[in-house]
């Protein structure tokens, strides 16, 4: 007997199917929202959002027209397979109508779905099955060494926040600069840069801009002045960011993306040629604001309290100065750089230092996201659409790296740059290895640029989250990130793609 809560469940869904196949030209997302008013279950409304569904939808039916389309021509099936699978990829990173970490998921899913073929399902898989991955080679991105090391420094990153490391440093540190105008801004950014190598650029970004609010409330009618400190600060976590592997996401894609081709560029190696383009990008940038937003007043008067040294903040400062250690000499003792990235993640959980709630509280999408870029990448290479898209690529080496360069930063400008290194640096790196030859170089130099000019996109509020909150504050305009954004990526375009290049063919 069918009680009155079914009797009402059971007419709600025979008014929607009357509602969908009465009105087959009605727009995707009224029809969206037809059916969630009425399935309203005791008053509450299905967590989703109508107008991202049907992004999401529309967004599938796009990539199933360019899949079938594919298949219709002579590429193998497990290409057009890859060929959807990438267009939904990029088309969902770019329009965010899901989370990027669930994009990333999704990618990992279907390639195990459609390439792997686990339940050997007719027209799905590879034309030849001796070639057929099994299910479990798409399961590795997620526990790919690169991810191993990302998790350790975000573990070392986040014992550093919770015990007050960042903060005596940084008191430390401005306390002896904090002299001048132009000291004070050096000071700033120097150490922004400097703690972005090692911490999350938004962590080191929200740190530096509480700890400049009592400079910012002494110089009141400095009202220029205020905001090129505050720009100076997310524009130099963003920079500080390519210089070591862990600083950014997208310096951990391009490794990635290397390690699955069996190319390697060590610890250090990417600190010899990413510390000085660093450096000289803050040099840069520092000159420009200084330029844009002079001071009126001469000095400046800075007190700060660095706070007392407990045996805990020691400790941790230790384990800080040890990691890095051991990750700069790895070709003297031997141990991958993800191997050490364990010490502190083992230590600071055994010891207390890191509890649960801090393990909760890990950028967890951010790991899941650069696996789904490596997954992305490791499917392109098993399907062959890498050595397609090689024959609409620059055949110039020189033409090749900057359309590249170029094309990520306008890329990562609207969308995230972890996201827009997931796509660019895949394909790109097939243009290393056309005609059956790999330039092993080339490879290196293209993931490498690519990564950085991810970082380099920061001429909007929404560019990156160390912009977001620097534009939270109420004292920054839109304008004002466009001009430095703007100089910043075409400049650093040049000197990325000039000493890079240099530094590149001195080191390999």
């Amino acid at each position: 007997m069918i009680n009155r809560k079914n009797n009402q469940t059971l007419s709600r869904l025979v008014k929607g199917a009357i509602f969908v196949g009465t009105y087959p030209t009605r727009k995707l997302e009224d029809v969206l929202e037809f059916i969630k008013i009425h399935t309203k279950i005791a008053g509450q409304n299905p967590r989703w959002n109508s107008r991202a569904v049907s992004i999401f939808l529309s967004l599938l039916i796009v990539s199933l027209g360019v899949y079938y389309y594919a298949k219709s021509t002579s590429m193998p099936r497990e290409a057009s397979l890859m060929v959807f699978i990438f267009v939904f990829a990029c088309l969902l990173w770019v329009s965010e109508a899901i989370p990027l970490f669930a994009t990333s998921l999704l990618i990992i899913g279907l390639q195990v779905l459609l390439l792997a073929n686990p339940g050997e399902w007719q027209m799905l898989g590879f034309e030849n099955p001796e070639l057929q991955p099994d299910f479990r080679h798409y399961f590795q991105p997620l526990s790919e060494p690169v991810i191993y090391l990302f998790l350790g420094g975000f573990i070392l990153a986040h014992a550093c926040v919770k015990r007050g490391v960042d903060q005596t440093l940084a008191t430390w540190v401005l306390k002896y600069f904090g002299k001048s105008p132009s000291m004070l801004m050096l000071g700033v950014s120097g150490f922004t840069a400097l703690f972005s190598m090692w911490m999350s650029n938004t962590a080191t970004t929200a740190m530096m801009i509480t700890l400049i609010g009592p400079i910012m409330a002494q110089i009141k009618d400095e009202k220029k002045f205020k905001i090129g400190l505050l720009l100076a600060i997310p524009f130099s976590a963003n920079i500080g960011g390519m210089g070591t592997p862990i600083g950014s996401p997208p310096n951990a894609i391009a490794l990635g993306f290397l390690q699955n081709k069996g190319i390697g560029i060590g610890f250090v190696e990417w600190m010899l040629i990413a510390v000085p383009i660093v450096i000289i990008l803050i040099g840069a940038m520092l000159l420009f604001i200084k330029w844009m937003y002079p001071p009126k007043i001469k000095k400046i008067f800075v007190e700060l309290n660095p706070g007392d040294l407990d045996p805990k903040k020691v400790f941790v400062m230790f384990i800080f100065i040890l990691t890095v250690g051991l990750w700069i000499t790895e070709k003297l003792h031997g141990l991958p750089t993800s191997v050490v990235a364990l010490i502190p993640a083992v230590v600071f959980s055994v010891t207390g230092l890191i509890t649960k709630s801090d393990i909760n509280g890990l950028e967890w999408n951010v790991l899941i996201l650069i696996a789904g870029g490596i997954a992305l990448g490791r499917g392109m290479t098993d399907t062959g659409l890498d050595r397609m898209v090689i024959g609409f690529l620059p055949k110039d080496i020189h033409v090749l790296l900057l359309a590249i360069m170029l094309f990520t930063l306008l890329l990562s400008t609207v969308i995230s740059n972890t996201a827009a290194a997931n796509l660019v640096i895949p394909i790109g790196i097939s243009a290393a290895y056309s005609d059956g030859f790999a330039d092993v170089l080339l490879a290196r130099e293209i993931a490498f640029f690519a990564a950085m000019s991810a970082s380099l996109a920061m001429a909007l509020p929404v560019s990156t989250p160390p912009n977001a909150l620097a534009y939270s504050t109420g004292f920054i305009q839109s304008k004002e990130f466009v001009k430095t954004g703007v100089f910043i990526g075409f400049v650093g375009i040049v000197f990325v793609y000039l000493v890079g290049g240099f530094l590149f063919n001195l080191i390999f």
